[in-house]
């Protein structure tokens, strides 16, 4: 008698109709540098079914002294104006806001970028967690505005603590999934940290995360077992 397994199928990763994080506003980060390759991002991006774009540049004092606020409203008015009328593809604008030391005290700041709905996209370091990080949620929460925590599977130091996970969703904070993460790029804690998300369904959003052309076309080219998709 033989027994025969059926093949795994495997499909490609779909972009997010709004891709809430990405670093496409060029020449402010670590992301893109050229008008022309952002352009050439958005248009692909557009071409496989992305209808809306919120550009998230960095903000962080640490790294980024003089990036401000009004700074970054400019420089993306400015861009705005540069990209082709025929894109078909909305843009805003919001930021990425890394939880330094005291940031839950600017919660009520208006000059914070936040999206439409008044959410606000949050990180922290790779390396290390932000000791305030529940603090700034409450604080922004109090302050009437929605916190999303950008990759939390990439917090790698929290895979021995994934119940914290469920306190800060409690609290109100939504989570974003990094789709190059599927790829299981980032080892096995964040392996561990993406599977415990994803079986609890605390995943809110899923995004790109982009900061070039190279990793826009690695994002397109990946595949994951068919039935294990993201969509939103």
């Amino acid at each position: 008698m033989f027994l025969f397994r059926k093949k795994k199928e495997y499909v490609p990763v779909t972009l997010s109709e709004r891709d809430i994080h990405n670093h496409l506003l060029p020449a402010v980060d670590d992301g893109f540098q050229r008008e022309e390759d952002s352009i050439r991002a958005i248009k692909i991006m557009a071409a496989n079914g992305v209808k809306e774009i919120v550009f998230t540049p960095h903000f962080n004092p640490d790294v980024y002294a003089s990036s401000t606020e009004s700074k970054l409203r400019q420089m993306y008015e400015i861009f705005k104006e540069k990209l082709p009328s025929d894109l078909g593809v909305k843009t805003s604008l919001a930021a990425e806001y890394m939880i330094v030391k005291d940031f839950e005290y600017r919660s009520d700041d208006p000059e914070l970028l936040v999206y439409e709905d008044g959410s606000i996209l949050i990180e922290m370091s790779y390396f290390f967690p932000s000791p305030n990080l529940k603090e700034t949620v409450f604080s922004l929460i109090m302050a009437g505005k929605k916190p999303i925590l950008a990759h939390p599977e990439r917090y790698i130091y929290m895979a021995d603590h994934l119940s914290d996970f469920d306190e800060l969703a409690d609290m109100g904070c939504r989570f974003q999934l990094n789709l190059m993460s599927l790829a299981g790029i980032y080892g096995s804690g964040s392996v561990k940290i993406l599977g415990y998300l994803r079986s609890k369904g605390m995943y809110s959003f899923a995004a790109t995360d982009l900061h070039s052309l190279g990793q826009l076309n690695k994002i397109l080219d990946l595949k994951v077992l068919k039935g294990s998709e993201v969509i939103f």
